[in-house]
């Protein structure tokens, strides 16, 4: 029987290192900076140990074990997405959680071992199961740690993620009967007669969790009201799962239906990402625009899953690294610019790369990847799935690149606006980067600028992951 002794230990020890935090005792000052410091060591612990089982070629799991978890390697793309964007989160904890810290990257943690316990594992209730739990702490960490609408945003989100969860139970407990069994081989050997009803409970999923147009009011206030750490987890990772569950169960169990109806899906996809670069171009606030950029760049991610080649599929896995990459750099310098005009009473700072001008030029750096501006990895995403729309439908492909025409629009007026108008007048000069500041973002920027020039190895995981997931 395979050893699962390193995936088991990749997926307790975010919960261990966040029941360890519980006992850290001391003033506030003194728990607050031991438990940053803890739970960095075990996010940094965890992918590590992420990068060791892909290494390891622990990607054959054995399905006769009921209480089963394993890394396949469409699995291991989000296991190290999530355990990567985790280290993200807790390392800027320090400049945007100012109480109750401790408690925070507790929810952090354990949002990432259900995340990660999600993704590896084998039966589909229990993927279900964690999945929906993860929700809960990244519930709490809006509603305690936001900002003006923190509680309204937070049940907004939480009733559109129960949406797509009611849109998904029926379809996991209907292929299972059929089946005679819960593990994810099984269901997508099942294939009932009736796919319609199947396919519809999945994209209902997809349209709730990813989200798409009209489903997506959550998205921009969820980016705007929660703090950093929370909406890199969510945007960045947790919205994510809802294209690993259509890969996993959608395209195997009714992938006939689902083909009859690519032109109209595909249809609805594009015209989500063009209204989501619509209205970011009437965003004036920096993390807002994060919001309607991410539902642009979710409908690039729907038109590859509507496709159904291969090659889509394959630009699908990698831009939803890319992007989960790209939108976790831009929050982490928008969170730094307003937390610092925030604390100086400037409502529309302008000039930033005047006055701060190593902050100003990361946060341009990171819209630039928001942007997927070649060669960096999003537009080799992007890329990739627009060769195959395009030779589906020209229509479709054309109102895909006036999107990210729009997009780009939208940016330039933040640019000419924030980045290079005259800088505001302050009480008192704001700090640039700090060395951490500087430390994290120059990490963050190697790894994007390593996975953009060699993108082999991630392709080479999706490509199995394909093979896998078809």
């Amino acid at each position: 029987m395979t050893d699962f002794s390193l995936p088991v230990v990749v997926l307790g020890l975010p919960l261990l290192g966040a029941l360890f935090i519980l006992f850290v005792r001391g003033d506030d000052r003194v728990v607050s900076k031991n438990s940053r410091h803890v739970a960095l060591l075990i996010a940094l612990c965890t992918f590590g140990l992420s990068f060791a089982a892909l290494f390891a070629r622990r990607i054959a799991p054995d399905s006769h074990v009921d209480w089963q978890v394993g890394i396949d390697a469409l699995s291991m793309i989000f296991v190290l997405l999530i355990s990567f964007l985790t280290v993200l989160s807790v390392a800027v904890v320090r400049r945007h959680i100012s109480f109750c810290v401790r408690e925070f990257c507790c929810l952090a943690l354990i949002a990432e071992s259900f995340m990660l316990t999600a993704v590896c594992a084998q039966n589909a209730f229990r993927f279900f199961v964690f999945w929906e739990s993860a929700a809960f702490p990244l519930f709490l960490m809006t509603a305690v740690w936001g900002v003006e609408k923190r509680v309204y945003t937070a049940y907004k989100f939480c009733f559109s993620d129960l949406a797509g969860a009611v849109c998904l139970l029926p379809v996991l407990l209907a292929l299972a009967e059929r089946a005679g069994a819960a593990d994810f081989g099984a269901l997508a050997a099942a294939r009932p007669e009736n796919q319609a009803w199947l396919a519809a409970g999945m994209l209902g999923m997809l349209a709730f969790k990813a989200p798409l147009f009209p489903f997506h009011a959550w998205l921009s206030d969820t980016q705007a009201e929660a703090p950093v750490p929370t909406g890199i987890l969510l945007c960045g990772v947790f919205s994510k799962l809802a294209f690993y569950a259509y890969i996993r169960l959608a395209l195997p169990a009714a992938g006939t239906v689902l083909a009859q109806w690519a032109p109209c899906l595909t249809a609805w996809a594009v015209f989500s990402a063009f209204y989501g670069a619509l209205i970011t171009l009437k965003q004036t606030e920096a993390k807002k625009m994060a919001g309607f950029a991410h539902l642009a760049q979710v409908g690039f991610l729907a038109a590859g899953v509507f496709a159904i080649t291969p090659q889509t599929l394959r630009g699908v896995l990698f831009l939803c690294v890319a992007q989960g990459l790209a939108v976790s750099i831009y929050l982490m310098a928008a969170g730094a610019l307003t937390v610092r005009f925030k604390n100086a009473g400037v409502r529309n700072p302008t000039g930033i790369m005047t006055s701060l001008p190593y902050l100003g030029t990361a946060f341009f750096l990171s819209c630039l990847a928001v942007l997927a501006v070649p060669p960096l990895m999003p537009f080799t995403g992007q890329f990739l799935i627009f060769i195959d729309i395009f030779r589906q439908s020209a229509g479709a492909a054309f109102f895909l690149l006036f999107s990210v025409v729009l997009l780009y629009a939208s940016f330039f007026k933040l640019f000419t606006r924030l980045l290079f108008g005259e800088p505001s007048v302050t009480p008192y000069p704001l700090p640039d980067m700090s060395w951490r500041e500087k430390v994290a973002t120059v990490f963050c920027g190697a790894v994007f600028a390593a996975l953009s020039v060699m993108p082999q190895g991630l392709f080479d995981l999706a490509g199995m992951a394909v093979g896998k997931g078809n």
